[in-house]
């Protein structure tokens, strides 16, 4: 990760000034390209200029004496010349008179620069000579500067590269990894490595910020220092405190459940209560319509209760009634629930069971009832229930409808004279 880094941080050090310095000799090669090849464009027509008169004036005797031969002779040696591609001698009226062509000369692809001279003798006019000298030699020391340029740049962004790569190790980059290195050192470790010092020479703008981080990382670490000293004064209060709020919570959470348990239990018979019933039956009957499942619902009040708690006391009364929340809940299974809805009145769910099924376990109640022995006090008490009985129909298909269908056949085995069970629809 270091090495990562520092080449990272200094690769882009070198490539921004790299690149600005090609960039700036890009623009001064290309200015300096361009005044070598005016300078050579003028040297080649000042040198074509002179040759171009000297030619004529080599001409000037020959052209007045009509000496072909020499004239000839002249003009080849001329054209064999490496940068002359053809040479012409005209006389006063304009007439050519000889005219020699380089072999390597092709007028459709060759560049070339055209340089005249009059021919003067005595003053006067004789003639003209033209020549015509290839740009090859322009060409090639245009290249060959373009080249020398080009590898100067190389060369020097090469140099600068490799030195500013080594100056920036040192004097930036190898402090940073020290910055770095130290953090990483005290984040892993904050405990061992906080109080530990940052050693940098630099006396400049680094070496402030490592004087700087020295003061933070000690102000850190006896700030550090003075809350693990409290840390270490409070701890055993904290422990004792803790202590006694989990002792609290757990009380809170008993009683807590307690109230919770009282909220929906009958205290005298610890049978569910109305409330408890309610939410029970609501669930229950939302869930047997959902999957149509059949759900038997039953009320059951004490024959004659108020005429045993005239005649025996109202003591005899509450033990008849926690006799029967007995009884009622050693009879029902585990998905059935019975509860006391008040005063001498109860009720059971018996979930997944049929009309029949709810009427035979009533039945069987009422002989259980019947058979067994309510003595309080020495005194042998006659306990008898009416019962009404109902379950979940097209006419009952709301929890308040059902509740009026038992209603009614409790009301009906009354009617009848207690001590039996109706189921509703009664005739």
């Amino acid at each position: 990760m270091s090495k990562n880094f520092s080449f990272g941080l200094r690769g882009k050090l070198v490539v921004i000034v790299v690149t600005g310095i090609v960039i700036g000799f890009t623009i001064i090669g290309v200015f300096r390209l361009n005044q070598a090849k005016q300078k050579i464009i003028l040297e080649m027509n000042r040198s074509g200029n002179e040759r171009v008169t000297l030619i004529a004036e080599a001409f000037s005797n020959l052209i007045i004496g009509y000496d072909y031969s020499n004239m000839e002779s002249l003009s080849e040696r001329i054209a064999k010349q490496d940068d002359v591609l053809q040479i012409d001698v005209r006389n006063k009226a304009g007439k050519i008179m000889v005219s020699r062509i380089s072999d390597d000369y092709t007028p459709s692809s060759s560049k070339d620069l055209l340089f005249k001279s009059v021919i003067q003798f005595g003053g006067e006019p004789a003639g003209s000579v033209e020549l015509k000298i290839s740009l090859k030699r322009l060409e090639t020391t245009i290249h060959e500067t373009y080249t020398n340029i080009i590898l100067e740049q190389v060369f020097f962004a090469i140099f600068l590269s490799i030195l500013i790569f080594v100056v920036t190790s040192r004097v930036i980059v190898k402090p940073i990894g020290h910055f770095r290195d130290l953090m990483n050192t005290i984040l892993n470790n904050p405990s061992e490595s906080s109080h530990q010092k940052l050693v940098i020479k630099n006396k400049d703008e680094i070496g402030d910020l490592a004087l700087i981080f020295n003061s933070m990382n000690n102000q850190v670490h006896e700030y550090q220092q003075r809350l693990k000293d409290k840390y270490n004064l409070a701890d055993s209060a904290l422990v004792a405190t803790n202590e006694q709020l989990k002792i609290r919570t757990a009380d809170l959470e008993k009683a807590l459940r307690l109230v919770e348990q009282l909220a929906i239990t009958d205290s005298l018979t610890n049978l569910p209560n109305r409330r408890h019933f309610d939410d029970y039956l609501a669930t229950t009957f939302s869930r047997a319509v959902r999957f149509k499942e059949p759900l038997c619902m039953i009320l059951l009040d004490i024959d004659h209760f108020k005429q045993i708690n005239d005649t025996h006391g109202h003591a005899a009364g509450d033990y008849v009634l926690k006799e029967l929340g007995k009884l009622f809940k050693s009879r029902i299974r585990e998905t059935d629930v019975c509860a006391r809805l008040g005063g001498d009145e109860f009720a059971i769910l018996l979930y997944r069971a049929k009309i029949d099924d709810a009427m035979n376990w009533s039945q069987l109640l009422l002989r259980i009832i019947r058979e067994h022995a309510f003595t309080e006090a020495g005194i042998t008490l006659t306990v008898t229930l009416s019962i009404g009985i109902a379950q979940i129909t097209a006419d009952n298909h709301s929890i308040e409808a059902l509740y009026n269908a038992t209603d009614n056949a409790l009301y009906e085995a009354k009617r009848r004279g207690r001590n039996q069970a109706v189921i509703y629809p009664f005739e």
